[in-house]
């Protein structure tokens, strides 16, 4: 009896490490093709008994945080269909998946519109409030304007493909930053195309109607051009599209 015993404890752990080492690897995407969510297309998936993901898109590498086996990867959109190609690997062995993310129309030229922003500022006294003319990389670039406003602009091939404009409660509640952030969003709308008056004037309706519980409010449009409101615990997100 005491024989069996000791073997019994000697089989168990080396079964138990014979499963942990049949593990198998793998690699799923909730979706083949996916669509802008405002700035981004947002990728996500499962990656089983994985020891590292990784994703390329054009030509770039980068590595893929996992929280208990599922990701999700935020993918600047672009004028034209972009391949993500993920990549997970367990010691030798690897495996890979292919996902799509769909293009989206441009707002304008970046370059254009930097142009007529820093000139729109210039005229208004504000010389300090210049973007950069120049974007060499495509991806995300921040900018804080003099009022306050932070912009979060996605530049792909000179292509200014969208505006998330945020700023905290504490600074909406104040009559002062509300009135920067009207004279901001005045800006941008006009120089993208859109009614700069007739956002101000639906927006400023729907925050008036809003209850406590809102977190979102209904897409405004005006000239083909899309702002969608997206409201946080702390902050308030206005995101503009085509």
């Amino acid at each position: 009896m005491k024989k069996f015993k000791y073997l019994f404890l000697l089989v168990i752990p080396v079964f138990l490490l014979l499963l942990a080492g049949c593990s198998k690897l793998s690699l799923t995407t909730t979706k083949d093709t996916y669509k802008a969510d405002g700035l981004v297309a947002i990728v996500k998936g499962e990656a089983s008994s994985a020891d590292k993901v990784t994703y390329t898109v054009s030509g770039k590498t980068k590595n893929v945080k996992i929280n208990d086996d599922h990701f999700a990867i935020s993918i600047p959109v672009a004028t034209h269909d972009k391949n993500v190609r993920i990549k997970a690997t367990k010691g030798k062995k690897t495996t890979t998946e292919i996902a799509k993310v769909k293009k989206a129309k441009a707002l304008t030229g970046y370059t254009t519109f930097a142009q007529q922003y820093n000139y729109a500022n210039l005229t208004l006294g504000k010389q300090n409030d210049q973007l950069k003319l120049i974007v060499n990389d495509n991806g995300i670039i921040k900018h804080k304007t003099a009022s306050g406003t932070n912009l979060v602009m996605n530049v792909q091939d000179d292509q200014l493909m969208g505006i998330a404009m945020n700023l905290s409660y504490k600074t909406m509640k104040s009559k002062a930053g509300m009135k920067n952030f009207a004279t901001d969003l005045a800006m941008v709308s006009q120089l993208v195309g859109a009614d700069g008056k007739s956002v101000l004037k639906d927006l400023s309706k729907q925050i008036k109607d809003a209850d406590g519980g809102t977190t979102t409010m209904k897409q405004i449009t005006s000239n083909g051009v899309k702002f969608n409101i997206n409201l946080t615990t702390k902050d308030f997100y206005l995101y503009v599209t085509k």
